[in-house]
């Protein structure tokens, strides 16, 4: 199943990219830095997470778009839960306006069980996820970088 969430960030994608680029640290919302963060909607106002494992790739910017590679399975009772194979995107819009959008694809748990509870049920889960997880992240990319993760960045450039 496929499940996509898109979200307008007030920020030039130099900017926007140069966050992207310091690591999941500054932009993943939830990421302990030992490779997992939690997940999911919240629903009533209340986070429903789940505990995943993540994988972040590399970013990779061909003019004004830049793609980042993300995977992510659950810790605990991982056969009840699919895995998530997806990429997190920027796109300019307008010199002022960059695009996000979280997109992933899974394949319902369980067989022909799983099949029809993602048909009722957790289908909506996962679109209310990827909603909740592009949007935080837009929120975490528009603030900017932090003081560390700006120092981080300076490093870097300087060959430091």
């Amino acid at each position: 199943m496929f499940v996509e969430h898109s979200v307008h960030i007030g920020r030039p994608i130099e900017a926007v990219r140069a966050t992207l680029a310091a690591g999941p640290r500054e932009w993943f919302p939830r990421f302990d830095g030992d490779g997992h963060a939690e997940v999911g909607p919240q629903v009533a106002g209340i986070g429903l997470r789940k505990k995943v494992a993540i994988e972040v790739g590399e970013p990779v910017t061909v003019g004004d778009w830049t793609e980042v590679p993300i995977t992510w399975q659950a810790t605990f009772v991982q056969q009840l839960f699919p895995v998530m194979t997806g990429k997190v995107e920027l796109a300019s819009v307008e010199p002022r306006i960059t695009r996000l959008t979280v997109s992933g694809m899974y394949d319902a748990p369980l067989g022909r069980l799983g099949k029809q509870l993602d048909e009722t049920l957790m289908h909506r889960a996962a679109e209310a996820t990827v909603k909740e997880l592009a949007e935080s992240i837009a929120k975490r990319l528009e603030i900017g970088l932090s003081d560390e993760g700006l120092s981080a960045l300076k490093q870097t450039t300087n060959g430091s």
